[in-house]
């Protein structure tokens, strides 16, 4: 399905609240006191077929019914946008050119409009004042008064009969205050993937879901964004796992973008004696990435290990992307 035509687009947008602290497994083993700080596409994806298969419902049908992008602040309302891998595209007007870098370095969402300027001229220019107090967005207002995120480490103690008391600690990250999560998703079943995105909502994202963490309300609504109509480029807004074909030396010279492993435990499994398992690794082409290619498609994999019969265990890296206009070297 595509998700990319024309110079005004309007996109089904997922508003998630969130009523508690979350953690995000990295995937590499049970880092407690290591949370991630974006809730990804692929977790997104699983999270909502461990839902269908709770319920008895189908699933790889279901998962190849809809794309979703990686969640994203709003910040009352107003969607800000993964920044691009290769920030040199942004420049500071009113810093020091030595001193730009480490400033620079540290962003990593726009506020939409100044996304869609940046996607249409292929570079942005922008002042301190518009750096949120966290430092790490770009706002056209209310700079000041915006923090996407921010975390606490907590320390805890594990209780186990007949041992002694195993202290260790606790990352959870919280949302900013008016700070939301946005969740840009296309589907041919929008009845049966929202009504499982609220199911979804009472179940949580992360860890420690049992005693509250990683529940949220979800809203839906809708959003428009414009694009640039000729650019030769596109930037993902989730993670994508491509195609052999896909992944070619040519679109990857002229592309800048970033790799995660993406793995861990079998949580979402509905037989729960396998939720101990870990799943096999992956990597992947993380959100912000820019690609030499007007279109990407992206796999869906298993990645059960070996032995493990009960069910498929399924990696979503299908492209949710949107134009872009890469600039050019000679222009920075």
């Amino acid at each position: 399905m595509s998700c990319t035509n024309g110079m005004e687009k309007q996109f089904n947008i997922a508003k998630l609240r969130f009523n508690s602290g979350t953690h995000l497994g990295s995937g590499t083993g049970e880092e407690y006191d290591r949370s991630m700080r974006i809730l990804h596409s692929d977790t997104i994806s699983a999270a909502l077929c461990s839902i269908r298969a709770a319920n008895g419902e189908d699933v790889e049908p279901f998962m190849h019914s809809f794309r979703v992008s990686s969640a994203m602040p709003l910040y009352r309302g107003r969607l800000f946008l993964p920044l691009p891998v290769d920030k040199s595209c942004i420049s500071l007007s009113d810093y020091p050119d030595g001193s730009q870098h480490k400033r620079i370095k540290r962003l990593q969402w726009v506020e939409q409009s100044l996304w869609e300027k940046l996607a249409h001229q292929g570079r942005l220019e922008i002042s301190t004042s518009m750096i949120s107090q966290c430092g790490t967005a770009i706002a056209a207002t209310e700079a000041s008064e915006l923090c996407i995120q921010h975390q606490r480490l907590e320390q805890k103690v594990a209780v186990i009969e007949g041992q002694d008391n195993e202290p260790y600690y606790f990352d959870r990250i919280f949302w900013g205050q008016d700070v939301e999560l946005g969740v840009l998703y296309c589907s041919d079943r929008k009845e049966e993937f929202e009504h499982a995105f609220t199911l979804l909502a009472e179940e949580g994202f992360g860890t420690r879901r049992s005693v509250g963490n990683g529940l949220f309300s979800v809203a839906f609504d809708s959003i428009t964004i414009h694009l640039p109509s000729e650019a030769q480029s596109v930037q993902l807004l989730s993670l994508w796992l491509p195609k052999p074909q896909e992944w070619h030396s040519e679109m990857l010279q002229r592309s800048c973008y970033d790799i995660i492993k993406r793995g861990g435990y079998i949580s979402g499994s509905s037989v729960v004696s396998m939720r101990h398992r870990i799943k096999k690794s992956v990597n992947m082409v993380v959100a912000g990435s820019v690609m030499a290619t007007q279109a990407l498609e992206g796999d869906i994999v298993d990645l059960r290990p070996e032995g493990f019969t009960a069910h498929p265990v399924w990696r979503d890296g299908r492209a949710f992307y949107l134009p872009f206009t890469k600039c050019k070297q000679d222009e920075i």
